[in-house]
């Protein structure tokens, strides 16, 4: 029998509050479409390092991970779900994850947004562990992954870091799940390391803009980014874009207990965000593993019109779009998200079973 949290555990699991990173494309599949995008890619990265804040590259050069609260908060959400914490070194970087759920099940890699961790995805997880085996990671320079000063963290180079790390790690085709930041990263492996990727959901997923903008992704062009904070009043208002659900108390209840970690990584953050935004073109179209868009229809971050962008650019996707939820589905309704996914990973399986018959 499934033996779920109880109410307190989960009411301290929620707390795992993650916005993410946005990059601004075109609806349109095919070639021109893709012209068009990096296009618009082009120029909304122009207009944003032109405008925005630098980071100081004196306090980005000594930076390291402070040894606050929330971290020791995280790990106390992490112990009551039973996941293992792990680590490895790849090109370099010493990664860490969580790993648990069934032995021998099938393989599932979950990837946070920006300015997230692994933590992000535990409220999901009870609902996911009696049948899958779980691979949670934090991104390098993200939660208790390693940064490293000098090196580039392109959405590019992060999708090489973790397909390497998933063929040393998992060694076998993994349902990769990305949301927001994590999903352009998931889109690149699915495209380019397609062995590695059983099947690909894009979870509120930055890489496509559909036809109506987010007040998030309207502000790059002026040089505004709502995802960098540094005041306890903007880390308020960081925490209520990111979610629908009790947005107001939830974030007023979590900004002091987040505020240390968010100004300790600001000047990190501001870095991460500028080399981020230059997305590379990626054939979407091309990816060919069985795909999934999630999005929560009141996303404050994304669009939810982007669904529709990503749609048209793999026509074999499925599209299930969430009432009520903003840009965090794993911690507004975890229980939703996760029967989404088993769903379609069940689905994708009786096909397999079929085909093969």
């Amino acid at each position: 029998m499934i033996r779920f949290p109880s109410a307190a555990v989960l009411a301290s699991l929620r707390s795992a509050i993650s916005p993410a990173l946005s990059v601004i494309g075109s609806s349109k599949a095919g070639p021109q479409g893709l012209d068009e995008q990096q296009a618009a890619l082009d120029r909304v990265r122009a207009a944003y390092l032109a405008k925005a804040e630098r980071p100081d590259e004196a306090a980005l050069r000594q930076w390291q991970p402070s040894g606050l609260a929330w971290p020791l908060l995280r790990e106390v959400q992490r112990l009551a779900t039973g996941m293992r914490k792990r680590s490895a070194v790849v090109e370099g970087h010493r990664l860490v994850w969580m790993e648990g759920g069934k032995a021998g099940g099938e393989p599932v890699l979950l990837l946070h947004g920006f300015t997230s961790s692994k933590e992000n995805w535990l409220l999901m997880l009870p609902f996911l562990m009696q049948r899958y085996r779980l691979y949670v990671l934090d991104l390098p320079a993200w939660g208790e992954s390693q940064y490293i000063h000098g090196l580039s963290y392109t959405l590019d180079r992060q999708a090489e870091r973790v397909a390497e790390w998933a063929r040393r790690t998992i060694g076998a085709p993994a349902h990769v799940v990305g949301s927001s930041m994590g999903g352009a990263i998931a889109g690149l492996m699915a495209a380019r390391h397609a062995s590695l990727v059983a099947s690909l959901t894009l979870m509120n997923a930055a890489g496509m803009h559909g036809e109506n903008s987010s007040p998030f992704e309207s502000g790059l062009s002026e040089g505004r980014n709502g995802l960098i904070a540094g005041r306890l009043s903007e880390v308020v208002q960081l925490l209520e874009s990111t979610m629908e659900r009790n947005r107001s108390s939830l974030a007023l209840a979590l900004a002091p207990l987040m505020y240390g970690q968010f100004t300790s990584r600001r000047t990190l953050n501001l870095h991460l965000f500028s080399q981020m935004i230059e997305t590379p073109q990626v054939e979407l179209s091309g990816i060919q593993v069985p795909t999934l868009v999630l999005w929560g229809e009141q996303d404050r971050i994304l669009d939810v019109s982007s669904a529709d962008a990503f749609k048209a650019a793999i026509p074999h996707a499925v599209v299930k779009k969430l009432s009520g939820v903003g840009h965090l589905p794993m911690i507004e309704v975890p229980g939703v998200t996760a029967r989404r996914l088993r769903h379609f990973w069940t689905a994708q399986a009786a096909q397999r079973l079929a085909e093969a018959a």
